[in-house]
């Protein structure tokens, strides 16, 4: 199981900018190639449902390939664009190191799982894709418990809530087993790619090569100023060094020997000015 890590999902405003319209680019692209299906199936009055999945049959495998792609009609492509485009540009914005994996282990996962526990009929569309995203979007959010994941999953259940009737038994000819498929898939993608507590950060050090200003006010003028550079360095002994001034070119010295009897505390290098 992989765990959520903050620096895996922190994008700054510059970089989302253009990211966002286009996630929305594949989801297109998948819903056009959907709508040629229908399109050509019209024209040519084929009857494609012959490449829907076929629930434990050999052959019937085929349509964990092809299924999502034959719809029964109008309506029933209707219903499955627009969720298609929305969800899934939702998640190659939002978790677009992972989009990928998700969207695909999605789709193979609820056809293979329509496959097993479906009816014996032919079971075609998207529906099972799109229940799929909506619940890794759902689930998602509740395993990682972040508030932004929180907001979409509330915002998933307030568009989608219509979707959890079709998990149950009702019209014959809608698959309801292929609806469950999707869900769960949805909920294995969260688990395996989205889901678990934030990982701890590592404990960093202080920033490196911090250059700091003093003043002197005992040589020269005022304004003059020398500068001295600290070096952090982690998990290093505690030792204290001792830096002396040159007037005559106004900067500190290379450290001097290690002064004896270090302190057990750790604390800066000091100039002597």
């Amino acid at each position: 199981m992989s765990f959520f890590s903050p620096t895996d999902h922190a994008h700054t405003l510059a970089e989302d900018a253009p990211h966002f319209g286009y996630s929305f680019l594949p989801g297109l692209l998948f819903a056009a190639l959907i709508w040629l299906v229908a399109l050509l199936s019209y024209l040519t009055g084929a009857d494609l449902a012959f490449l829907g999945i076929l629930p434990r049959n050999i052959l019937g495998l085929v349509g964990v390939l092809f299924g999502p792609l034959i719809h029964g009609g109008l309506l029933h492509l209707l219903s499955n664009t627009f969720p298609l485009v929305l969800l899934s540009g939702l998640i190659l914005y939002m978790h677009r190191r992972v989009a990928l994996k998700v969207i695909v282990l999605v789709y193979l996962l609820s056809g293979l799982l329509t496959w097993l526990i479906g009816r014996q009929a032919y079971h075609i569309g998207a529906s099972g894709l799109v229940y799929g995203l909506a619940g890794f979007l759902l689930f998602n959010g509740f395993l990682r418990q972040n508030r932004g994941a929180m907001a979409v999953s509330l915002a998933v259940l307030f568009l989608y809530s219509g979707l959890f009737y079709g998990l149950f038994p009702g019209e014959e000819r809608v698959s309801w087993e292929g609806h469950v498929a999707g869900l769960l898939s949805g909920l294995v993608a969260a688990i395996a790619f989205g889901g678990g507590e934030p990982a701890p950060s590592i404990n960093r050090p202080l920033e490196p090569d911090v250059v700091q200003r003093h003043v002197s006010s005992t040589v020269g003028r005022h304004y003059q100023h020398m500068f001295i550079s600290y070096s952090v360095r982690p998990d290093s002994v505690p030792q204290v060094y001792t830096y002396t001034f040159d007037a005559a070119s106004f900067s500190v010295k290379m450290s001097t020997k290690e002064a004896a009897g270090a302190s057990k505390v750790q604390t800066k290098p000091r100039a002597n000015v």
